[in-house]
């Protein structure tokens, strides 16, 4: 075999193990060797280096048996590895920085008007937070092993370019300057994508195969796990669900066209609509100072016109969850984002309408959630973008920047 082919080979290998552990939390070595198909002196030899380099750790736990005998059990060891993560939103910069398992170790939110703001000025502002984030988690900036940034727009992670995003122009520019100035790996993606990875470690899709992320804040993002991988496409800016047309020559979207789901069930086009219906009216809000909770609030308060938008978006959505349901068949879809914050107002009418738009097999096969939201989430998904990277080589990148 060649050495190219050995390299990988074992690379593969320490991935597959890593990652069983991961997902089981807590595994023995004959299991593993269950699992991922290797034999066990291959599991025993990899284990060990393993254990060597303090990625993972023994522990003995009690045995079933009557005998009593305690078996010994293979974990993530949280000290091994430290990576931070960046959401760069309209309105803010959220940070957190988490173990080796994932667990958060500390976060900080920013308000910032992004999109006034220099790319020289955000990477100052990333810096800093980074470097605060840090001190709050007793770590040193020498500790990270990568830092993850995530973004609205159509992102390509592979290349760590950015196409088009619609907080900022020329944002891809701050993973450049912020790996120089922090000396490590940063690796940008789509916020929805890092979200999705993050679902997968961590949350609502853990242990799950196949199923989507949608994402509800000022725009719509998604994201696509298939056989338990992320799917991004031919130039990485696939599941741009928020800019299908589903109205032609609809409401004006951010990204330039018309009609996209961005327009009538993201907080952009909720807020836009709601501008419209409020016009002229003798004591009402300031339309300039017009912010979404506000609307939300006057949406429940009873406000008819408002109401009938929120109705309308989640009908909007009701219809596009189930056409994706109907293209992959998903085993969950997870949708989440600060637009959860409308409940009742947008999914009582998209639940109501999810069983009109499909048959009854498919409405049975798929887990329809809705996640409450907390805004480091996304911080957190762009560290565990990092942690994935990780582990398709850990001994070198963790080597490399420990």
């Amino acid at each position: 075999m060649k050495a190219a082919n050995r390299d990988f080979t074992r690379e593969l290998n320490l991935f597959n193990i890593l990652n069983s552990i991961r997902e089981a939390g807590m595994i023995s070595r004959v299991e593993i060797a269950e699992k991922t198909g290797q034999s066990r002196a291959s599991v025993t030899n990899i284990t060990a280096l393993l254990i060597e380099r303090g990625l993972i750790r023994e522990d003995r736990v009690a045995s079933s048996s009557s005998r009593g005998r305690r078996r010994i059990m293979l974990m993530l060891n949280p000290e091994a590895a430290y990576a931070v993560g960046i959401k760069i939103a309209a309105f803010r910069l959220s940070f957190a920085v988490v173990d080796f398992v994932g667990q958060v170790k500390s976060t900080l939110s920013v308000p910032l008007r992004v999109g006034e703001r220099s790319v020289a000025m955000l990477a100052d502002v990333a810096e800093d937070g980074i470097l605060h984030c840090l001190e709050k988690a007793k770590l040193k900036l020498k500790d990270l092993c990568g830092c993850g940034l995530a973004l609205p727009g159509f992102v390509d992670s592979a290349s760590g370019t950015c196409f088009w995003t619609p907080i900022q122009n020329g944002s891809s520019d701050i993973r450049t300057l912020l790996a120089q100035r922090l000396g490590m790996d940063v690796y940008l993606e789509n916020d929805a994508n890092a979200f999705t990875v993050a679902s997968q470690w961590f949350g609502l899709g853990k242990g799950v195969r196949n199923f989507l992320v949608v994402t509800i804040e000022e725009g719509i993002g998604m994201g696509i796990v298939v056989d338990g991988k992320l799917y991004q496409g031919a130039t990485g800016i696939a599941a741009e669900f928020g800019h299908m047309v589903i109205v032609p020559d609809g409401e004006p979207c951010r990204c330039g066209k018309f009609g996209c789901f961005e327009a009538y069930s993201a907080d952009s086009g909720i807020l836009q609509q709601s501008r419209k219906a409020l016009q002229g009216r003798k004591n009402g809000p300031d339309l300039d100072m017009l912010t979404i909770e506000e609307v939300t609030r006057l949406a429940r308060d009873g406000d008819r016109k408002l109401r009938k938008i929120f109705q309308q978006s989640g009908e909007f959505l009701a219809r596009g969850v189930a056409g994706l349901i109907q293209i992959f068949n998903p085993e969950r879809v997870i949708i989440t984002g600060e637009g959860v914050r409308a409940g009742d107002l947008v999914f009582t009418p998209m639940y109501r309408l999810l069983g009109k738009y499909l048959n009854h097999e498919q409405a049975m096969a798929t887990q329809v959630l809705v996640q409450d939201w907390n805004d480091h989430d996304w911080a957190q998904g762009a560290a565990g973008f990092v942690l994935n990277e990780i582990y398709k080589s850990p001994l070198d990148k963790i080597q490399r920047n420990g």
